[in-house]
């Protein structure tokens, strides 16, 4: 049955993830349809934004040409030239030389330069990137040339048009000193004369490689099967570029310009060429004069088509796989949570499991665990309560011994006792049961302790937190909330009007008697708080009338110093130490102290009581805590006697207390054998437990941190970590020279946590590495 469970409920979580792969699948389905046109539209803005920015390239480098020229006319050197006729002397050599110069500076800056000359119409003088002489036509016929066109022809084409530029249709030029070979380029001619509206006197002529224009104007990958096409506005051809492209197909590239507008943006078409289709995209530049073709085989749609879809069909595949095993995987992970959750539904409620019903089943199960945690919390609570009660009755019963039941205390309370007075109340009911009120039966009547907690919360300026000792007694703390309040009388005042009111209200209590201390703070001074609202309950309570009762000092209360309650604290802990000389000079403080504070007998008999009450609890604590069984006279201690003055049974008293010491310090001393044995054994036992620490030993053992550390400084004259860290050195030694086991195995054997501290601590200890040392001593071992 469990088992059917568990493959309904999985197989109905794979299913749903199914149906949402299965959604993922016909959302892509749209993406395989519309491939065609977004592989042509990517191939196509990709190639738009190249031509765009190769045309606006182009300009940029012919503006260019056109500043250099003009840079050009403000030299002094051009000007001589400019206005020389006929052959130049040989003055005139520093000038073309200077020319040369500043013409090469210039161009060197532009990346489309393949030539840059000069020539001048009414004298000789040719001056370039690369030479300069005074012989143009000699230069023309040896360096430099168009192939198959004549000197003159090539004056005619330099000199023919007074146009500001002109971009000449692409030819072979032959430049012996950019290549060996011949090169395709288009020729730019730049009007460089000072007034060249009318006259062409002299030009900058711009050679541009062909090869360079068409990476201008197309990708890497696409001038093997790409074609571009450059005319002039009136459609002159200037450059045909690609593997199929020729001047014949001027015509049909024709039709294609003459369709576009002359914006500027580039524009697409569908033209045939050689039975082949293209798409093309033409641009104008204005500011040239020229447009520009390109052709984008049909033919590399479909590529990318291809390419994309491989790519798409991939990341579909794996995209199919990847949900596939997530859905199994997320399936069982739902299905284990789901079959723990639908487990605990049908323990905790009646609901029978079907195929449809598994929410309802965990519904039922948070609202039952929800329930339980609500008992569990009242649980928790009610016993942080009784820990908050078990506290504060050590606190004020026993007072504070340790530095652990301070920090309890503190835990519990905080600074809660900042300014905080004791209210010790007792009570008396009436005894006769014939007398009393059947209509209002024991089980029905309310108890006086929980009504006076009841009316003391009343109080404005006050907290409260009470302890309910025995049937007819409680202990209260009173929290003062403002430093402004008033003193304990008026606080004794209000509480003596609310025990009137308390004793009209609640018929079962005929009398109660309420001691409050003074005014005290920090938890330290609890203990003698309770000890002052006791003695004020203990010195004023009758069996007549209810009452406050306020502690008061005996005599004027003025100029003399108050008893040291720390005494009792210092005293337990020279105790349980065995601290002898200590605990004489102690009693001998109290009793002084006794002496000036106390100025009654009652007094007197508190502050015995306070110190008997000490040494009894340190004489239970070194029993409980510590295994003490010896007999002592702190076992008899001196009980109050009318007819022995109290500074006497004061002395017994300290005699029982000095006694314990010598018990304490005897049991020390018999245990010091047994406690070495048992520290150095077990050190040497667990030495290769990497975790092994003082606070590990004092647990095992039963001791205290900082007596492990003493203890073993003591014992070996060592720290306790130097005493283990050659522990472990010397049994690493041992089986370096007796074993082949590798050094991390050693290691670990010994204890040390990681490569660094054993490397280290061997080194500091032999100067040398763990293997270099034992190769040396196996040597030497026979």
């Amino acid at each position: 049955m469990q088992r059917n469970k568990t493959s309904i409920l999985f197989f109905k979580r794979l299913i749903k993830y199914f149906l949402i792969l299965a959604i993922l699948i016909l959302m892509m389905a749209p993406l395989y349809v519309k491939s065609y046109d977004l592989a042509k539209r990517l191939t196509i803005e990709k190639s738009s934004a190249r031509l765009h920015d190769g045309i606006g390239v182009l300009e940029r480098q012919v503006l260019r040409a056109q500043e250099i020229g003009n840079l050009l006319r403000q030299e002094e050197s051009f000007k001589r030239l400019f206005f020389l006729q006929g052959e130049p002397s040989s003055a005139y050599y520093y000038d073309f030389e200077r020319l040369q110069t500043k013409l090469k500076s210039l161009s060197l800056t532009q990346d489309l330069f393949s030539n840059a000359y000069i020539a001048f119409r009414d004298n000789p003088v040719f001056v370039s990137n690369s030479l300069s002489s005074d012989n143009a036509d000699d230069v023309y016929r040896r360096y430099y040339r168009y192939p198959g066109m004549t000197v003159q022809e090539w004056k005619t084409m330099l000199f023919g048009k007074t146009d500001v530029f002109r971009i000449l249709p692409s030819k072979a030029v032959h430049s012996s000193y950019y290549s060996r070979d011949d090169f395709q380029a288009m020729t730019v001619l730049i009007n460089n004369s000072y007034y060249n509206a009318l006259d062409v006197k002299s030009v900058l002529a711009i050679d541009i490689n062909t090869e360079d224009i068409a990476k201008l104007l197309l990708y890497e990958e696409q001038l093997g099967d790409h074609q571009v096409y450059l005319t002039d506005l009136d459609g002159n051809l200037l450059l045909a570029k690609g593997s199929e492209a020729s001047a014949s197909q001027a015509d049909t590239l024709q039709e294609v310009l003459t369709k576009q507008t002359s914006t500027g943006e580039p524009k697409e078409d569908a033209i045939e060429l050689n039975s082949r289709q293209y798409v093309t995209l033409s641009d104008v530049s204005a500011r040239l004069g020229i447009r520009v073709v390109v052709a984008i085989p049909s033919s590399t749609f479909e590529t990318n088509i291809d390419a994309l879809m491989e790519l798409v069909v991939t990341y579909a595949a794996a995209g199919a796989i990847v949900v596939v095993l997530l859905a199994v995987l997320f399936s069982m992970r739902e299905t284990l949570t789901l079959r723990k959750l639908v487990q605990t539904a049908g323990t905790l409620s009646q609901v029978n499991f079907t195929t449809l019903n598994e929410y309802k089943y965990m519904d039922r199960a948070f609202t039952r665990i929800r329930s339980i945690n609500e008992e569990q919390l009242e649980r928790i609570e009610a016993l942080n309560i009784s820990i908050r009660y078990s506290v504060l009755k050590n606190l004020l019963v026993l007072g504070l011994h340790t530095q652990r039941e301070l920090e309890e205390a503190i835990d519990c309370f905080g600074d809660t006792f900042e300014r905080f007075c004791i209210a010790k109340a007792r009570w008396s009911t009436e005894e006769n049961r014939e007398e009393r009120d059947e209509a209002n039966p024991a089980a029905l009547r309310p108890n006086p302790g929980i009504e006076l907690e009841k009316v003391l919360r009343t109080l404005p300026d006050y907290g409260v937190l009470a302890l309910h000792v025995h049937a007819n007694e409680a202990i209260f703390v009173l929290f003062g909330k403002t430093e402004e309040q008033g003193s304990v009388r008026e606080l004794g005042d209000r509480l003596s009007g609310m025990l009137r009111t308390l004793s009209r209200d609640v018929p079962s209590a005929a009398i109660i008697n309420i001691g409050l201390s003074g005014i005290k703070s920090g938890l330290k001074q609890a203990r003698p708080a309770y000890e002052q609202a006791q003695y004020a309950l203990s010195l004023h309570e009758n069996g007549i009338s209810s009452g406050v009762h306020v502690f008061e000092r005996s005599g004027s209360g003025e100029g003399g110093p108050e008893f040291d309650h720390t005494i009792p604290l210092k005293l337990h802990d020279a105790l349980i130490a065995g601290e002898e000389r200590g605990a004489e000079q102690i009693f001998a403080d109290a009793s002084t102290q006794m002496a000036v504070h106390a100025r009654t007998e009652q007094e007197r008999l508190q502050i015995f009581f306070t110190v008997r009450q000490t040494v009894s609890n340190a004489y239970k604590v070194m029993r409980l805590g510590n295994g003490y069984k010896e007999e002592t006279k702190a076992e008899a201690l001196p009980e109050y006697d009318q007819t022995k003055d109290v500074f006497k049974l004061f002395g017994e008293l300290e005699q029982t207390a000095l006694e314990l010491c010598r018990s304490v310090i005897g049991r020390k001393k018999s245990n010091n054998d047994r406690l070495k044995a048992d520290i150095l054994n077990y050190i040497a036992e667990n030495y290769g437990d990497s975790s092994l620490s003082a606070g590990k030993i004092a647990a095992e053992l039963m001791l205290s941190e900082k007596y492990v550390f003493s203890f073993v400084k003591e014992q070996t004259g060592k720290s306790l970590g130097k005493y283990i860290e050659e522990l472990r050195l010397e049994q690493a030694e041992r089986l370096l020279i007796q074993t082949d086991e590798p050094n991390s195995a050693i290691l670990k054997k010994c204890g040390f946590g990681s490569e660094n501290t054993f490397y280290r601590a061997f080194s500091k200890k032999h100067g040398v590495t763990p293997s270099s040392w034992k190769e040396t001593h196996r040597k030497l071992t026979p």
